[in-house]
């Protein structure tokens, strides 16, 4: 390195990961580094490469988010869920989401696993944290997008996260319906339409998972559990003889 260069100093979780007092642990790495002697590829995976090393069980933060809809804009035949439940570890990763919506007089719930992702994109000193989570084929072919401003911490046993404390977005949603396990009396096939996304965090159940150490798995079926004693029961997707779910949501036809 030369005399002249100003090393750069990459604060691993320094500004949204902070790792708390931890016996044993360091509570911040600093990585001392010539802006020009090292790529960026290489710098992100070596400060991956050692948060995996000093704090393996450390990211335990569960962040719980509850979105209503509205719709919005033209629509044909389209009819769309009352509100979401989407759960993700508080430091990005797979979202796991609970749909609610009325059939008839009775309250239902589709429960999607790894559907999307929770992650946080960044421009300058701008952070922003998404929720993100399409069905590319099959039924519904819907695409969520919501976008935060980082504001809230979390905390966890040994980590506190920031996260986004509202989030807004956009739910689109269109079928033709051509491979439906079902016929409409009316004849009204296919759909379309546009919801807005508002949604919070649930601050006091994000910190009563994170307090306990609860997986994201874990969060996810005490939401069901919630729902349930609300009235809600699930709802089991139909899928044709000749066809499987294709693990985003949807039903997709085998060859």
């Amino acid at each position: 390195m030369r005399d002249s260069a100003k090393p750069a100093r990459v604060h691993l979780l320094a500004d949204r990961f902070n790792l708390l007092d931890v016996p044993g642990r360091f509570a911040t790495i600093l990585v001392e580094m010539s802006p020009s002697s090292l790529p960026r590829s290489l710098a992100l995976l070596l400060i991956a490469l050692a948060a995996a090393i000093l704090a393996p069980s450390a990211f335990s933060q569960v962040a719980i988010y509850r979105f209503d809809f509205e719709k919005e804009g033209p629509s044909i035949n389209y009819g769309f869920y009352e509100e979401a439940w989407v759960v993700a570890d508080a430091t990005g990763g797979p979202a796991s989401w609970l749909l609610t919506f009325r059939e008839g007089p009775h309250r239902r719930y589709i429960s999607i696993v790894d559907f999307g992702s929770l992650f946080f994109p960044n421009k300058g000193g701008t952070v922003v944290g998404v929720i993100s989570a399409a069905a590319a084929t099959g039924t519904p072919q819907t695409t969520f997008l919501a976008i935060g401003e980082i504001e809230k911490e979390i905390r966890g046993a040994n980590v506190k996260a920031k996260v986004p404390k509202r989030m807004k977005g956009y739910a689109l949603s269109a079928d033709d319906e051509s491979m439906v396990p079902f016929d409409d009396d009316e004849g009204n096939v296919g759909y379309a339409g546009i919801s807005q996304m508002d949604g919070d965090l649930e601050e006091s159940r994000s910190k009563d998972a994170s307090s306990r150490g609860l997986t994201v798995e874990e969060t996810f079926q005490e939401l069901i559990d919630y729902l349930e004693r609300r009235g809600y029961g699930e709802f089991a997707i139909p899928v044709p003889a000749d066809s499987t779910t294709n693990g985003n949501g949807g039903v997709q036809a085998n060859p």
